[in-house]
């Protein structure tokens, strides 16, 4: 067989690993990062993962200061709308900063978005709340050095057991590694600590021009974000003088894609090399893939969600293709099915439904991995969004992941809760009002419940459908 056979195979096993998704993820991370411009690579390849989970991000000093590395961290969270997971503050050390920090610091992660790190949560705090009731075995995973890990560790030496191990950035020449020249004691102290340590080498795979053009072929939010920042003129200068390759990148690839990798086992250490012999094209073109699969509806019957406009009635099919541009495929999915479910299309389900994808979004979690408490009652039709919520997050009665509250508000909102972690989204006010006058114009003009009402409540559910954007119509405040 050959090489042309085999990464054809390869591709389809891969394709079906990326885009088969259970709603519950495989691995269970927490990422150190140290500022530099490949971590943003790799943090985003960990984020579309559909089979990872990101618990929480610590910023440790390394190719920047600790409180830049912060900023620039959030500011992604922020362009991926997955703000509720929680960023942590490691302590600035005495360690020298590198060539590249000016280079480094002023690479915008997100140009959107400033933030300081004034409040920021320190990282020992941090971990040890993620952690605590945490069930499922962790992964650690170090960009920069072992220091924020190792200090963590060494105060709780419990908590090893539910480390299931650290992937770590370095030269396979330990002591000529940068991460590790940034904390040689805290290498030492993982090293005998009894967790398995698994080190990923550096690579001679280029990002260049032809990278960033084969991730323009796919549209999602996660390769736009990239190729948004490697279009900046200094970024850009670095690309067409040949510095930029693939470095912490290939710690999250070898987590999710371990089959373009082999290892060497020394004592309780992997050392993991990428195969040199896998084309450049093909890299790219698995991680554009990579970057598409969170943007995809998690299906359980179909095998994939429709989206062909003649299958549609023909007031929905005007709006599928630019409604799937605007709020992607998972969005209407699960708008699509709260109407088939709930009977109808109306107006608060459809909020409902909205809700519930941007609250997974601000988690970065699938379905069935929250529990709900709504505050809108049992009496339609506010509490019609009981049904968008359930069915947009596998929050369902059935599950027992949800609870309709007895306070109720005018306004939907909803409290959603993931790993000890609160979030109160509420639609804005000014919406809230826009509905309940449309509705009140509908029945003053239609009568209550007639055949002319609901055709103009269904009309007025699809204009709102099709023009709110989920981004835009919540207050979200953390509890």
């Amino acid at each position: 067989m050959n090489k042309k056979h085999i990464f054809t195979i390869l591709f389809l096993v891969l394709s079906l690993n990326i885009f088969a998704h259970s709603g519950k993820p495989k691995y269970h991370v927490i990422i150190d990062t140290d500022g530099a411009i490949d971590d943003m690579r790799a943090i985003t390849i960990l984020l579309a993962n559909n089979d990872v989970r990101v618990l929480g991000i610590t910023c440790s000093q390394g190719s920047l200061l600790p409180q830049e590395v912060y900023g620039k961290v959030t500011s992604l969270m922020s362009a991926f709308y997955c703000e509720g997971i929680p960023v942590g503050l490691s302590s600035q050390t005495d360690f020298e900063l590198p060539a590249w920090y000016d280079f480094a610091k002023n690479v915008n992660w997100n140009s959107q978005f400033q933030s300081d790190a004034k409040n920021a949560i320190k990282s020992d705090y941090l971990l040890e709340n993620i952690t605590k009731n945490y069930k499922s075995k962790i992964t650690l995973i170090a960009l920069g050095s072992l220091k924020t890990y190792a200090d963590w560790i060494r105060k709780n030496p419990q908590i090893a057991e539910k480390i299931d191990r650290i992937i770590w950035y370095n030269n396979h020449e330990i002591k000529k590694g940068f991460n590790y020249k940034a904390s040689p004691e805290s290498y030492e102290f993982i090293k005998n600590s009894g967790i398995l340590l698994e080190i990923v080498a550096i690579s001679d795979k280029p990002v260049n021009m032809l990278y960033i053009s084969e991730l323009k072929k796919y549209n999602s939010i996660y390769s736009k974000q990239i190729i948004d920042v490697h279009s900046q003129k200094i970024v850009e200068k670095k690309i067409m003088e040949k510095h930029l390759k693939f470095f912490d990148d290939f710690v999250s690839m070898y987590l999710t894609m371990p089959l373009f990798f082999s290892k060497k086992q020394q004592e309780n250490t992997n050392f993991i090399y990428f195969d040199k012999s896998i084309p450049d094209i093909f890299l790219y073109q698995t991680i554009g893939d990579l970057l598409l699969s969170a943007t995809q509806a998690n299906n359980r019957v179909f095998i994939s969600f429709p989206t062909d406009t003649t299958l549609y009635l023909p007031d929905y099919a005007k709006i599928l293709s630019s409604t799937v541009e605007k709020y992607g495929l998972i969005e209407w999915k699960a708008v699509a099915m709260t109407n088939e479910v709930h009977g109808h299309s109306g107006i608060y389900s459809i909020m409902g439904a909205k809700m519930g994808v941007r609250a997974m979004e601000y988690f970065n979690v699938g379905v069935n991995n929250m529990f709900v408490t709504t505050f809108v009652g049992h009496k339609p039709p506010l509490s019609c969004f009981n049904d968008g919520v359930q069915i947009s997050t596998g929050a369902t009665v059935g599950q027992g992941l949800i609870a309709v509250s007895d306070s109720i508000s005018k306004i939907p909102s909803a409290i959603f809760e993931f790993n000890g972690k609160k979030v109160h989204i509420s639609l804005k006010k000014e919406i809230a009002e826009q509905m309940q006058n449309a509705i009140k114009t509908g029945i003053k003009t239609h009568g209550l419940l007639t055949d002319k009402y609901w055709l103009y409540i269904e009309k007025l559910a699809i204009k709102y459908w099709a023009e709110y954007d989920r981004h835009d119509i919540f207050v979200i405040t953390e509890l």
